[in-house]
C-alpha cells in the first residue's frame, strides 16, 4: 500500500486547463446537449474561480480569513470589518467581502440551471450522470463556505428569482448541502482514473472527504450536533482506507505541494486550476494584506521596485509567524530570508546581502512562501529582473480548497472528539507532523506526539496542527477558530500592533459577516433578526 501510495504522488499529468476553470460566461438557459452540458459544468467552475480574480472589484473570497490570527490584516478600524455593513469606507473590505456573496449565489444559479434540467431519476448515460455529480458538488461546496462566512443564508434550489425566501437554520442548511454531497457521490466516478478529467475534476473520493469536513464543522458551532463527530471519523477513514483506490495521499514532501514538477499531484481533494499563471490575479487575492506598502524587517526597509511589481507579501500575523514550530515545514510556508541588493534605488548605501528572519516583531513583517510558484527557481538576488520577478510574482496558477492532509487531521480530532481515539488517530496526525519535519511519513520518529495523551492534549494537538498545516489557505485557520468557538480568543492572541480585535469581549455576532445591505432591501427577510 504505501509503495501504491508513493507512485501515485510521482504522477505529474500533462492537462490543459484551457477548457475548465476559466471565467467562462454562464447564462440561465436550455441546455440541448451532452457537449452543451459539459460547457455548462465548466462554466459553474469558471464562477467559482471568479471568486480569486480581480480582489477589489469582484471578490473577497480570503477577506474573511484574515478575521483569524495566522494573517495580517492592519484595518483602519477592524471592529467596523467585522460588524460593520455592505459598504463600510475602502480600508474595512466591506464590499469586497460581500462579493463572495454574489460570486457563490451565482455558482448555486448555475448548477440550479443543471440540475433542474437533469433530474438523476431518468440518467443513464454515465458521462451526463458525472456532470451532474460535479454540478451537485459545487453547490454543496458554496453553500458550505456560504453558511459558514454569513450565517443563515436562503436555500436556492431552482431558477426562479425571489425575493421573499426567508435564512434557512443552520440545521437545514447543513441537511441540504448533505444531501447534495450524498447525490454527488451516487454520481460521480469511483476514482481519480475514472474522473472526467482525472486529478482535476472529482470523483466519489472527494465527496466524501468533503462530506466528512461538513460533518466536522457541523458538530461544532453554531449547530453544535456533536453526533456528527462519529460521522466525520467514519466517513474519512472511508477515505484513508480506500486512499490507493480513490488516487489520493500524502505527497512525500511539503514543498512539493506547490511546485511545477507536482502540479497534479495526490494530495489535491478539491482544487480550482488556472488556464495560464499570466491571466489570473490568484495572488492578488491571496495578497491582500500588504499590497502595494513597504515591507519591512527591523531596520531594513524594502519598496516596490521601479516596475510597480512588489517583493513580499502578505505577512503572517506577528504571534502566529513566532509561534509557528520552527523546522523544514516553516522554512517552506514563510519566506524567513530576505535579500537587498547593492543596487537598491532607494537605499544604495544598503548592502546586506542575504539576512535570514528568526523573529520578527510589530516593526517587522514576514510573508508567506508557500503559495508561490517555483520558488526555488528565482534567487533572491533576482527580484530585479523584470522578466523573473514576473514569473515568481504571478505565483501558482492552481489554488487548494481541500487536500488529504485535512482528512487525516479531521479523522484524528472527530475520532477524539467522539471518544474513540485510536492508533490510527495517532498515525494520521504523526505522517503529518513527520513530512513537517522532512522525515520519511511511515517511520515512527522524534517528532510523533506522546502515545497516551488525554482527550484535551490530543484534540488540542490536532487543533494546533490544523493551524500549522493550513496555516494561510482558504478553508484553514479562521474557519476553526469558529466551529470550536475561539474566536473570542483573539484579542490575545493577536500581536496588539498587527490588526485585529480592538473591542472585547468578541460576540457570536462577530462570528459571521453581514447579508449585503442591497439584498436585504430586495428582500426584508434577510435582515437581521
Amino acid at each position: 500500500m504505501k509503495q501504491i501510495s508513493l507512485i501515485i504522488c510521482t504522477i505529474c499529468l500533462c492537462i490543459g486547463c484551457e477548457e475548465i476553470f476559466h471565467p467562462e460566461e454562464t447564462t440561465i438557459g436550455i441546455i440541448e446537449s451532452p457537449e452543451e452540458l459539459e460547457s455548462a459544468v465548466n462554466g459553474v467552475y469558471g464562477e467559482l474561480a471568479k471568486s480569486f480574480t480581480h480582489l477589489y472589484e469582484d471578490n473577497g473570497f480570503f477577506i474573511v480569513n484574515e478575521k483569524g490570527d495566522d494573517l495580517s490584516s492592519k484595518m483602519a478600524n477592524y471592529s467596523v470589518f467585522y460588524r460593520g455593513s455592505s459598504y463600510c469606507g475602502t480600508m474595512d473590505n466591506g464590499e469586497v467581502v460581500h462579493n463572495a456573496w454574489n460570486r457563490l449565489y451565482s455558482v448555486i444559479t448555475s448548477a440550479n440551471n443543471i440540475i433542474v434540467q437533469y433530474n438523476p431519476a431518468i440518467i443513464q448515460d454515465k458521462s451526463i450522470a458525472k456532470l451532474l455529480g460535479e454540478a451537485y458538488l459545487l453547490r454543496a461546496y458554496s453553500y458550505f463556505r456560504l453558511t459558514r462566512t454569513y450565517g443563515q443564508v436562503p436555500l436556492v434550489d431552482d431558477i426562479e428569482i425571489s425575493y421573499t425566501l426567508p435564512k434557512a437554520s443552520f440545521r437545514e442548511i447543513y441537511e441540504f448541502i448533505e444531501a447534495d454531497l450524498k447525490m454527488a457521490m451516487s454520481l460521480l466516478p469511483a476514482n481519480n482514473n475514472e474522473a472526467r478529467i482525472p486529478y482535476i475534476t472529482p470523483h466519489r473520493g472527494v465527496a466524501k472527504a468533503i462530506l466528512a469536513e461538513v460533518y466536522l464543522s457541523w458538530a461544532g458551532y453554531p449547530v453544535k450536533d456533536a453526533l456528527k463527530y462519529t460521522l466525520a471519523a467514519s466517513l474519512a477513514k472511508e477515505v484513508i482506507d480506500s486512499a490507493a483506490y480513490f488516487g489520493m495521499g500524502l505527497v512525500s514532501d511539503f514543498a512539493n505541494l506547490w511546485d511545477s514538477d507536482h502540479y497534479y499531484n495526490c494530495e489535491s481533494v478539491f482544487i480550482l486550476y488556472f488556464a495560464d499563471p499570466r491571466y489570473t490575479t490568484i495572488l492578488d487575492e491571496i495578497n491582500t494584506a500588504y499590497s502595494g506598502h513597504v515591507i519591512e524587517f527591523g531596520d531594513l526597509k524594502i519598496h516596490p521596485d521601479s516596475s510597480g511589481l512588489y517583493i513580499f507579501f502578505p505577512p503572517a500575523e506577528i504571534n502566529f509567524y513566532n509561534s509557528y514550530p520552527a523546522g523544514y515545514r516553516k522554512e517552506i510556508t514563510f519566506f524567513s530570508t530576505i535579500y537587498v541588493p547593492n543596487e537598491y534605488p532607494y537605499y544604495p548605501e544598503i548592502d546586506t546581502g542575504y539576512v535570514h528572519i528568526q523573529f520578527v516583531d510589530e516593526c517587522s513583517r514576514i510573508a508567506y512562501r508557500k503559495f508561490y510558484y517555483n520558488y526555488y527557481s528565482i534567487p533572491f538576488s533576482q527580484f530585479y529582473n523584470t522578466s523573473t520577478t514576473l514569473e515568481f510574482l504571478l505565483g501558482n496558477n492552481k489554488i487548494y480548497l481541500f487536500r488529504y492532509a485535512q482528512t487525516l487531521l479531521t479523522y484524528a480530532e472527530a475520532k477524539v472528539r467522539s471518544g474513540q481515539l485510536d492508533a490510527l488517530a495517532y498515525e494520521a496526525v504523526n505522517r503529518i507532523r513527520r513530512r513537517a519535519n522532512n522525515v520519511d511519513q511511515y517511520s515512527v520518529s522524534a517528532y510523533d506526539l506522546t502515545p497516551g495523551l488525554s482527550t484535551e492534549a490530543f484534540a488540542d494537538s490536532v487543533v494546533w496542527e490544523r493551524a500549522w498545516e493550513l496555516a494561510g489557505e482558504p478553508e484553514g485557520r479562521w474557519f476553526d477558530l469558529v466551529r470550536l468557538e475561539l474566536v473570542e480568543n483573539l484579542p490575545q492572541w493577536r500581536h496588539p500592533q498587527e490588526g485585529g480585535p480592538p473591542f472585547a469581549p468578541i460576540t457570536k455576532e462577530d462570528y459571521f459577516s453581514p447579508i449585503p445591505e442591497e439584498d436585504q432591501l430586495l428582500n426584508p427577510n434577510l435582515g437581521e433578526e
